[in-house]
């Protein structure tokens, strides 16, 4: 079966386009926006996983997956190894992936450093540590003007910094009656 895969994107020209160029290459079946499949780029890796041997995808360019070049790579070595070949029509020509022949070695590496690499949620899920929006010399001076006097805000003003963030960088107390939107307004 032939499953086309079409998808609203600015990456991509305009979803009658693909649906056109898609079904002239001989689609039986457009999955498109308004399925539920194709909504959830998640869902739509794990459907085009468990095709059969045989099947074939047609999209318009591999932008249609959402996918950085790692996820790339380990999708269309799991369509290898599932038998299932993926053909590109949005361009000059139609380029066929076919499992046919020996995968490309540099797509295996690709996919196997994919797969050994931490998940952008496991990267997520961990504290990143605070950069600060000062370098340490600007810190110094910030420190060495609120030593001297000079109010958080006029330092906040300087280093283009809400109150707040003075504050917190400096490690004082905000003052009572300076407020962060007070301070929008003057940029």
């Amino acid at each position: 079966m032939r499953y086309g895969v079409v998808r609203i994107s600015s990456d991509l020209p305009p979803p009658s386009l693909q649906r056109r160029l898609i079904e002239a290459a001989g689609c039986d079946l457009v999955l498109d926006e308004s399925h539920p499949i194709v909504a959830d780029p998640q869902a739509l890796r794990r459907k085009l996983e468990r095709l059969e041997p045989g099947d074939e995808i047609l999209v318009h360019s591999l932008e249609t997956f959402d996918l950085t070049t790692g996820g790339l790579a380990r999708l269309i070595r799991r369509l290898f190894e599932a038998r299932v070949t993926l053909r590109i029509v949005g361009g000059a020509r139609v380029e066929t992936l076919s499992p046919a022949g020996p995968m490309p070695r540099v797509l295996a590496l690709l996919a196997d450093f994919e797969s050994r690499r931490p998940t952008a949620q496991t990267v997520r899920r961990r504290a990143r540590a605070q950069v600060s929006p000062l370098t340490q010399h600007q810190l110094k001076f910030a420190r060495e003007m609120h030593r001297r006097g000079h109010s958080i805000r006029a330092i906040g003003l300087l280093f283009r910094l809400a109150p707040s963030e003075v504050a917190q960088l400096l490690r004082v107390a905000p003052p009572a009656g300076e407020t962060d939107s007070e301070l929008s307004a003057d940029f």
